[in-house]
């Protein structure tokens, strides 16, 4: 009776510390559910370009570029061209904009609804007295949590 006492005894300790140490179970999720869900809770590029071009009309270096990715590709009238840093991105842009002041911008043509948003335009500024038109190209790529800018080409 006592060794009947004994082997309950050491089945209920047994089966007790497997549902203590019970393992954890990860529930398969399609990767088409997961882009669907990703896509609701994207934010649209519209709303995007409209604070860069705020920002670039303004010649607000700050505004453009909070939205920089970790490498921009950047293509300047002045000679710059290349991939550089955000931080990088920004001095170049500054730069620009110190020494070419913007005054409107005009967009010629634009795709929202790729992967790769982009817009392009026309870039007035005020350069020495005068007005120089510039023509400027924009993507835009999501990074999974954001909208950001991977191209700047103004020429």
């Amino acid at each position: 009776m006592k060794v009947k006492i004994i082997v309950l005894i050491l089945i209920q300790i047994f089966l007790g510390s497997l549902s203590l140490s019970g393992q954890t179970t990860r529930s398969f999720v399609p990767k088409q559910n997961l882009r669907e869900k990703e896509q609701k809770t994207q934010i649209r590029p519209e709303t995007e370009f409209e604070n860069i071009i705020n920002g670039l009309t303004n010649g607000n270096t700050n505004q453009i570029s909070r939205y920089f990715s970790q490498q921009v590709y950047l293509s300047l009238r002045s000679g710059e061209r290349g991939y550089y840093s955000s931080n990088q991105a920004y001095y170049l842009i500054d730069n620009f904009f110190n020494i070419y002041q913007p005054i409107s911008f005009q967009i010629t043509s634009r795709m929202f609804e790729s992967s790769i948003p982009y817009l392009a335009g026309k870039l007035y500024c005020r350069f020495k007295g005068s007005i120089e038109v510039f023509q400027l190209y924009l993507s835009l790529s999501w990074n999974g949590n954001r909208w950001e800018i991977t191209q700047i080409s103004i020429n």
